[in-house]
């Protein structure tokens, strides 16, 4: 019955002299000697036909002196085939040192423990391997070999390889969606975009009020120290705080005189139809795009529309917008109006601060270069 070697069995494996009980030591040196050597033989084979891994005996000369069955199975070679071979036979082009450096190390009395290396079966195939080595001594404690432990961890590391292929092709494909993905949320907000220009062109033929709106409300949030990606953010949306005007009849929104009361509240309108239409979107920009078209005419105190939100209740881009798009409604003539001189549009924004807008946001404002904000030509 074999017996497993375990680990803590590698170390240093003495070759020793066995005698049948009862058995007269031998007369001469020349016995001595071959029975020395025949026990040496005998132990190095009980011990490589013990093991599970491949073992293989080597010579202080690189020689193959040991090879079992576990060796066998993992090489291809036969025990015919294999001993009295150079150990290089095993050894990959680019390893070559490697025998000698072990050799070298058993020799000084160290051991290899478990180094993960690469080894060349009868085939050709390459195998990975746990290697540990350890010297064998004879009884007068001189070098006369080394033992191989070959642990096979070809399987495990084409596991690994397979798990990192399929890992990257993971990444590879969750890129590609991700970049569908934001193909076709940029398709879909140029879409909105457009919808939101045509309906800026019914009165507002210089198609302007959008781009301009959009750089105040940007220098607003830059004044404001908010988060750089909010400011971007806030820049793509603001175009579309309009966009719900595609609703409303022309004859109400380009009406010259004054709006009656029925009238103001088709008006009113345009910011839950701006909401649903920029509804229901994942994309950042366009969610942060319906925030403004619902909020935009908010007011500070209260008092605005359509929910009659007040103070931190109203989203601070929302805020933003709603004094960014009044100055510039103030200071650009619309079919319906004549536009207010800077000055006058300026004291009004600073005369509704804490009423209609919100105090910060319109310290934030007097701030600005007001006359550059007029032309968004103009950087």
């Amino acid at each position: 019955m074999s017996r497993a070697v375990s680990r803590q069995d590698q170390p240093a494996v003495r070759a020793r002299r066995r005698r049948p009980a009862g058995r007269p030591r031998p007369a001469s040196r020349q016995t001595r000697e071959s029975s020395l050597d025949l026990a040496r033989a005998f132990d190095l084979a009980a011990f490589v036909e013990s093991a599970t891994d491949a073992v293989v005996g080597v010579s202080a000369a690189g020689v193959i002196t040991g090879w079992g069955d576990g060796a066998q199975r993992l090489f291809g070679y036969t025990r015919a085939e294999a001993l009295g071979k150079p150990i290089t036979m095993l050894v990959p082009a680019d390893r070559l040192d490697e025998p000698w450096a072990f050799l070298e190390l058993a020799m000084s009395g160290e051991r290899v423990e478990q180094i993960e290396t690469e080894r060349v079966a009868k085939d050709g195939t390459p195998r990975s391997v746990l290697l540990s080595v350890a010297p064998i001594l004879g009884d007068d404690g001189k070098f006369v070999g080394t033992v191989g432990i070959f642990r096979d961890i070809s399987a495990q590391r084409g596991a690994e390889e397979a798990s990192r292929v399929s890992e990257r092709r993971y990444h590879s494909v969750i890129a590609e969606l991700r970049l569908a993905l934001t193909e076709l949320q940029e398709a879909r907000f140029e879409d909105l975009r457009r919808l939101a220009l045509m309906a800026e062109y019914r009165d507002d033929d210089t198609n302007k009020h959008t781009e301009r709106v959009a750089r105040t409300a940007a220098l607003l949030a830059r004044e404001l120290k908010l988060e750089a990606d909010t400011i971007a953010t806030i820049e793509r949306a603001a175009p579309l705080h309009d966009v719900g005007k595609v609703g409303v009849p022309d004859t109400i929104l380009l009406k010259p005189g004054k709006l009656t009361p029925e009238e103001f509240e088709v008006i009113k309108t345009h910011t839950v139809i701006g909401g649903r239409i920029l509804c229901e979107s994942r994309f950042p920009v366009v969610k942060m795009a319906m925030e403004i078209a619902f909020t935009h005419h908010e007011r500070w105190d209260g008092g605005g529309y359509p929910s009659g939100l007040r103070e931190e209740e109203i989203p601070i881009a929302g805020r933003i917008i709603a004094v960014a798009d009044a100055f510039d409604a103030m200071t650009h003539a619309r079919p319906y109006k004549r536009a207010l001189a800077i000055e006058h549009a300026v004291a009004e924004i600073e005369r509704c601060r804490g009423t209609q807008f919100d105090p910060r946001i319109v310290d934030a404002f007097m701030e600005l270069d007001h006359r550059s904000l007029v032309d968004a030509s103009c950087r």
